[in-house]
């Protein structure tokens, strides 16, 4: 079974509460953190997700939901092995 991240991140940004939020968050970066950065562009969107990930866990509607939502597409892809370019 593969991980779905971008299926993750929708449940965090339509769940209720912060509690189901914050479990959602853990579960992502879970799945992220082993992922190897190895390039400068990586690294930064990486970087960029792991700091907008608890703004959403906080506020779900908040500026950065659709910038949450794409880069958690991006990393789907990347631990379900498919090829991408970084968002």
């Amino acid at each position: 079974m593969t991980a779905n991240i971008a299926t993750m991140a929708l449940n965090l940004l339509v769940a209720e509460r912060e509690n189901h939020r914050q479990l959602f968050a853990d579960k992502i970066k879970e799945l992220i953190t082993p992922i190897d950065s190895t390039s400068g562009k990586e690294k930064l969107l990486k970087n960029n997700f792991l700091s907008i990930l608890p703004k959403c866990v906080e506020n779900p509607n908040c500026e950065y939901r659709d910038l949450f939502f794409e880069i958690a597409q991006h990393y789907h892809m990347v631990v379900n092995g498919r090829s991408v370019a970084a968002a």
